[in-house]
């Protein structure tokens, strides 16, 4: 009896512990969130050191002679995380790696002095692969967003260390202007210097405001409390100083058609997905791609999908990567 009490009062200063974090640090559940999103994925967390930064980045499975380690990257202010529900249904004889860029996650963030162009992170992402030693074999690139532009970039820089390539949404400019960009157009139009301020869609500073970004990015957006979208924001709150600098750059003229441009020198087989209701990266860019990619061997246009594919359609995405990956390992075209 005396027993059972003791548990009883055990479990209820749990929950009341549980409900005041929920009430008062909601940033907790946000930490706690993410922890079990790489855990439950079978990702193991790593560092590597590069130029004096320290790289995080996830594991799963062991590099294997003859079959290509899959890379990922995460697009603008993500982080491994979003790989969880892919990397969960991949088989344990596949070696995944997927790395926190840069200011993202669990990485350092470079100085203000940094150069932060695509062009430098891309021979970063070389010098951390390298010394992973995954690159002795060419790998399969994956990127979404940002970081599809990434892969881009780095698939025509280093050819010889690519495989293949999956472009997810990857970030351009394109010929149908989304809702996004159309708002970028209208600050640059008024001159607005610092975009980052005008633009509550990436940097919100409330629950609502998470709201409405959780809207704007997925086109099926759950319900969430109050509490956990304020978790977000304060999550968020400690990288807005490296996003407001990688936003400014990326905003740039010069980087707007950076992935169309080197398109024509990236040689591995190349798969385009895109989520038909995309209103970051508009969908009529996968045509463009398609033109100008060489090897252009798969697109997949996912329906019901925005541009937040890892959370609006994970399923969907994981079986047009696996399509992709099996039909390459079976040697056909």
């Amino acid at each position: 009896m005396i027993g059972m009490t003791a548990l009883t009062y055990l479990i209820l200063a749990l929950l009341s512990a549980l409900l005041y974090i929920f009430l008062v640090h909601p940033v907790i559940f946000i930490h706690l969130y993410f922890r079990f999103s790489v855990y439950w994925s079978g990702l193991k967390l790593k560092y590597v050191k590069v130029d004096g930064l320290t790289i995080c980045y996830g594991e799963k499975g062991r590099k294997r002679e003859g079959q290509p380690t899959m890379v990922l990257l995460h697009g603008f202010s993500a982080c491994k995380f979003m790989w969880a529900p892919l990397v969960r249904n991949l088989s344990h004889d596949c070696h995944v790696i997927a790395v926190d860029l840069p200011g993202h996650g669990d990485s350092d963030t470079p100085s203000e002095d940094e150069d932060i162009s695509h062009r430098n992170t891309v021979k970063k992402m070389n010098q951390i692969l390298c010394q992973l030693g995954v690159t002795s074999e060419p790998i399969h690139l994956v990127g979404m967003s940002m970081g599809g532009a990434l892969a881009g970039l780095y698939a025509a820089e280093y050819p010889g260390d690519v495989h293949s390539l999956t472009l997810i949404c990857p970030a351009m400019r394109t010929p149908n202007e989304s809702p996004f960009w159309e708002e970028i157009h209208r600050a640059l139009e008024a001159g607005v210097s610092e975009l980052h301020l005008h633009c509550s869609l990436l940097f919100p500073q409330s629950s609502c405001q998470v709201r409405t970004m959780l809207d704007f990015v997925q086109h099926h957006s759950a319900w969430v409390p109050r509490q956990i979208l304020q978790g977000v924001v304060d999550f968020r709150r400690r990288y807005y100083p490296f996003y407001a600098r990688l936003f400014n750059m990326l905003t740039q003229p010069e980087n707007h058609h950076l992935l169309r441009d080197c398109a024509d020198r990236i040689q591995a087989p190349t798969q385009l997905i895109w989520g038909e209701q995309d209103k970051v990266i508009d969908a009529s860019g996968a045509a463009v791609l398609k033109d100008r990619l060489p090897h252009c061997v798969q697109v997949d246009m996912i329906p019901r999908c925005g541009h937040s594919m890892s959370t609006d359609r994970p399923g969907a995405m994981t079986k047009a990567i696996l399509t992709f990956r099996n039909r390459l390992q079976q040697g056909t075209r």
